[in-house]
């Protein structure tokens, strides 16, 4: 109830002034140019990591003795570095709603933290010390997992109350005929083109009479 009174209530605001609009108008003017130098900046990174990958991967094949498995986990480690400026070029450029650029961040940190458990699996060093940080390393990776998860259980919440609200606010502003009818009201259409004082005749009996 309070929150359609608060719905229904006027809002004052007042009208910003022709300095304002300026104003406002060049801070979306200097963020635009911010975020296209960003971008511009994931795409030349993301062009050299790609470049990265390829010497990453042919450098182990081109010796005498061909090391297939360290291609291998270079390119991966070098692939999973691609993916992640990959999706921050495409979280700049997006300018989506707050939700979905926190799901694409989440999937980042997803991705960065598979990258980060490759390469500790890789390495060399003490056993004890490789587990534990494996260990954290997949915690955080299952937390973030959960909130991937919880954020979009949400997103489908609000689009199925708001497609309730969309389906229910038709049927309430135009009640039917038939429900009128049902309660043994007349429909205003035919109560207005009623006589004034005009009575209503009765239903005929069975006999005819």
């Amino acid at each position: 109830m309070a929150q359609e009174q608060q719905r229904h209530e006027p809002k004052v605001r007042a009208q910003p002034s022709g300095w304002e609009k300026r104003l406002f108008e060049g801070y979306e003017r200097a963020e635009s140019i911010i975020l296209s130098l960003v971008a511009l900046a994931f795409i030349v990174l993301a062009g050299l990591a790609l470049v990265a990958t390829a010497i990453a991967i042919a450098t182990p094949l081109l010796k005498p003795e061909r090391d297939y498995s360290k291609a291998v986990t270079n390119g991966i480690d070098a692939a999973f570095l691609v993916i992640i400026l990959s999706e921050l070029l495409h979280t700049t450029l997006s300018r989506g709603p707050v939700s979905e650029q926190l799901q694409e961040f989440l999937v980042i940190g997803v991705t960065a933290a598979v990258r980060h458990s490759l390469e500790l699996a890789a390495g060399k060093g003490n056993s004890r010390e490789l587990v534990l940080d494996l260990t954290i390393n997949a915690v955080g990776a299952v937390v973030l997992v959960g909130g991937l998860w919880l954020v979009r259980q949400q997103l489908r919440a609000d689009k199925r109350a708001a497609e309730g609200r969309d389906t229910a606010a038709p049927a309430a502003a135009s009640p039917g005929v038939d429900g009128q009818a049902r309660d043994g009201a007349m429909p205003p259409a035919v109560a207005e083109a009623r006589p004034l004082g005009a009575a209503t005749a009765p239903p005929p009996s069975d006999d005819g009479r």
